[in-house]
């Protein structure tokens, strides 16, 4: 995936937006895996931050290689 040369003209997360991202991560871990771990949970959620700080949605959050 290519990097874009910056990151999107965001304001800071508030906590609200991070607690969002979190149930959008176990709900996406839920819907992806048979038995989600924890890791599971915390890797969509960081990849979600990730997203959230370029305005890419959910794209690619629980892509596996």
């Amino acid at each position: 995936m290519p990097n874009p040369p910056y990151q999107a003209d965001n304001d800071p997360m508030t906590e609200y937006q991070a607690q969002s991202l979190f149930e959008q991560a176990t709900q996406l871990a839920h819907q992806t895996f048979a038995d989600p771990s924890d890791e599971h949970v915390l890797g969509i959620y960081s990849r979600l931050i990730w997203n959230h700080q370029r305005g890419l949605g959910e794209d690619g959050a629980t892509t596996l290689h």
